[in-house]
């Protein structure tokens, strides 16, 4: 049934339904069991085919009802969104999953019908980079959510949407663990999801193998995350006439809790094997690489950040804008203004001159001159920063056992593993870039 728009700030808290997941308990394939039938029996009665689905066609609807349903419950245990879920139609995203575009519009027509389900109309929403919302692009999407029909029936079958992950597993073969995507041409200066892009060849192949052995890694140990994590890695600029699998390449989370979201001092909590965390953090990465990569050293003896008299907090912005666009900005990122008003009361231009901060900036770190939209930005000096991660997570899986969960520019690993940990991430540096970063260690209780 579509429902009136709830506040878009609710909304956009939603969280991508994967469509990836697979009853693997009796109580899970009981309900998906149910559910089938009275989807089928709506359809016959309703809206009947002209021609029955073929055996294999009816089993990717069943598929797609188990999918479907999973993610259904999962989100609705999302209370800062309502219990919302949102996911575009789009056939080439969603042939990656077990909901083909298909079944997923002829499931929302007859879940609705049967009070299963509640949509909203397509609005705009917020886009996430780096797990922040930002206001530099926005898609449309409608929003879906379980009504209490629904829940109450999956909860007379003793499931819950706390318990999602323990009667549905992520299906790795419908999880897209490599994605390879054009530039957003919304938000160019800032990647993010832009088309995605079909790749096929051996090094696709190679890039599958090595996240399906980390994530095969991240399977033996125990973590006190509701599920244990699963990653895909994702390439960007794809369009680039450069692009050979060098562009973008971090790690995000695929699995229900998602650790890179966490807040660091949520993040402190993690446990893994039932041993406290720690948190090795690289400080000013991307801006240590492009020093690297001209064969000079960034020089940690003074704050990188600490420019003149401004707040630490508008010179690591003007940076992070800087690296993201491949040249200097000409006025604050929207996201920046917001948040900035909201924690003083002010908008940032009303405390400093953004062409004076630059100035500034450039002054203390003329490398940053050296950056070149499309050429040298954000997407060679994230991919640099992955491959040093993906090095040092290999070899401590490899080579010592030893687990680990990236956050992007730091790593989460056991504190009895602090040393070795921060041995190979600092190697890692070196024996790409030729130079060895500063580390620092947060979490340590």
């Amino acid at each position: 049934m579509l429902i009136e728009t709830p506040d878009k700030e609710v909304l956009n808290q939603a969280r991508m339904a994967e469509f990836n997941r697979v009853a693997t308990s009796a109580q899970g394939k009981n309900w998906v069991e149910h559910l089938t039938k009275q989807t089928l029996a709506r359809e016959a009665v309703h809206h009947p085919r002209k021609r029955a689905r073929k055996q294999k066609d009816a089993a990717a609807f069943r598929g797609a009802i188990e999918a479907f349903a999973a993610d259904l419950l999962l989100h609705y245990d999302n209370s800062d969104a309502d219990g919302f879920m949102y996911r575009l139609l789009d056939r080439q995203e969603l042939a990656a999953t077990h909901v083909s575009a298909t079944n997923f519009e002829q499931l929302v027509k007859l879940w609705c019908e049967l009070g299963w389900l509640e949509k909203t109309v397509h609005i705009h929403a917020r886009q996430d980079w780096d797990g922040q919302p930002t206001e530099e692009g926005y898609f449309r999407a409608r929003r879906y959510r379980a009504t209490t029909v629904f829940i109450d029936f999956a909860q007379s079958c003793q499931l819950t949407p706390s318990a999602v992950p323990d009667h549905f597993k992520i299906d790795i073969s419908a999880s897209d663990l490599v994605q390879v995507r054009q530039t957003n041409k919304r938000r160019k200066n800032f990647g993010g999801s832009g088309k995605k892009t079909r790749v096929r060849g051996r090094k696709l192949q190679e890039q599958v193998a090595i996240i399906e052995c980390l994530n095969q890694a991240m399977q033996d140990h125990s973590y006190s995350l509701s599920e244990r994590p699963v990653m895909r890695r994702l390439f960007n600029c794809a369009d680039r006439d450069c692009f050979d699998f060098n562009l973008g390449g971090r790690f995000y989370c695929q699995s229900a809790d998602n650790w890179m979201n966490k807040s660091p001092q949520e993040r402190t909590e993690i446990t893994i094997d039932g041993e406290p965390t720690v948190e090795i953090d690289v400080s000013a990465s991307q801006l240590f690489i492009l020093y690297a990569l001209h064969g000079k050293t960034l020089d940690y003896s003074d704050d990188p950040y600490r420019v003149g008299g401004y707040a630490r907090e508008i010179v690591k912005q003007v940076i992070v804008t800087m690296i993201g666009a491949g040249k200097p900005p000409v006025r604050w990122p929207k996201k920046f203004n917001t948040d900035y008003k909201a924690e003083h009361g002010r908008m940032p231009n009303d405390d400093f001159k953004l062409s004076a901060v630059v100035d500034a900036v450039l002054k203390k770190h003329p490398i940053l001159n050296e950056l070149q939209t499309d050429s040298l930005d954000w997407a060679n000096l994230q991919f640099e920063e992955a491959e040093c991660f993906l090095s040092a997570m290999l070899k401590l899986h490899e080579n010592h056992g030893v687990p680990s969960l990236p956050v992007h520019d730091s790593l989460i690993v056991r504190r009895s593993d602090v040393a070795i940990a921060t041995d190979l991430l600092a190697r890692a540096y070196q024996e790409r870039l030729g130079a060895k970063p500063r580390l620092v260690v947060a979490g340590v209780r």
